[in-house]
């Protein structure tokens, strides 16, 4: 009898972990070819992996890996599943059938935050929110020169808009003199820290404070795994802070409001903006995806 377990991938089909070549969809499905598998009780190793429930596949491949929002898949094989820690593995052969991620789904990954002044409802609709706008949905550049600036007068900085047209042109404009000395200025004023970090610091060291187990992992699917470095993860940051602000805001953890590092932005990123970045002092930088 076939077992079903549950997998993620990345947006493009890619392992959200390990990385390495995209999977191929063929009638709907993606086949995985029986494999070698460690049948020791080491808890992580070779062989197709997967997790018994869709909510540990997602705190394990993460909503958004890669900036990008990930993909769920129901994981079936005739073979059988080797239970490690929180993780099963076969030899396969593994047949993956994408699922829709519902609302269920991520409150289940997310019941541990919910308490007063935060119900499943409302942390569901902020994390769906996101993983929509991380799927760039338009390319409106219009619409995200408005959000950006909604979002700089959300936190009362009177900056100007450049865009840049490439990565390399966003990287080296970060990546100049001029912009470390910039970030220096703004840290001394608060001006940078008032974009993103310092409230989302704040944010988490007050969850921290707070946090069981249970509690860390559902946080834990907002981050990036291996892209963390990467400049495309600066969106799963972006996400990740917002929402560590609004968790930490409605619990009543801190006296920030919720919405603080979301107004404009998740627009921002729904309308096709890549990232988003200080480049001088009083100008934030920012780059489309590609159309």
């Amino acid at each position: 009898m076939n077992q079903v377990m549950f997998k993620v991938l990345a947006h493009d089909l890619r392992p959200p972990i390990q990385d390495g070549p995209p999977f191929v969809v063929v009638n709907g499905r993606i086949t995985l070819p029986e494999t070698a598998v460690d049948a020791s009780n080491t808890e992580c190793s070779f062989g197709w992996n997967a997790c018994a429930t869709p909510e540990d596949a997602l705190r394990i491949g993460r909503l958004w890996p890669d900036g990008r929002p990930s993909r769920l898949f129901s994981a079936e094989s005739s073979s059988e599943w080797l239970v490690r820690g929180d993780k099963v593995r076969t030899a396969g052969p593994v047949s993956l059938t994408e699922m829709e991620m519902t609302n269920d789904i991520i409150g289940r990954l997310h019941r541990p935050l919910v308490g007063p002044g935060l119900s499943e409802a409302a942390i569901v609709y902020e994390v769906q929110a996101w993983r929509k706008a991380l799927a760039r949905p338009r390319h409106d550049e219009a619409a995200v020169r408005r959000g950006l600036m909604i979002a700089l007068k959300k936190r009362s900085l009177s900056w100007s808009l450049r865009r840049f047209d490439s990565v390399w042109a966003a990287w080296a404009a970060w990546a100049t003199r001029d912009a470390w000395d910039a970030r220096d200025a703004w840290g001394a004023r608060d001006a940078w820290a008032a974009w993103a970090t310092r409230d989302a610091r704040d944010a988490r060291a007050a969850r921290d404070a707070r946090d069981a187990r249970d509690a860390r992992d559902a946080w834990d699917a907002w981050d990036a795994r291996d892209a963390w470095d990467a400049w495309d993860a600066r969106a799963t940051r972006a996400a990740r802070d917002a929402l560590t602000v609004f968790v930490a805001a409605k619990r009543g953890w801190t006296a920030q409001d919720p919405y603080l590092l979301t107004t404009g932005r998740r627009a921002a990123y729904a309308n096709g903006l890549a990232i988003a970045f200080p480049v001088a002092p009083g100008v934030l930088g920012y780059e489309m995806v590609m159309p």
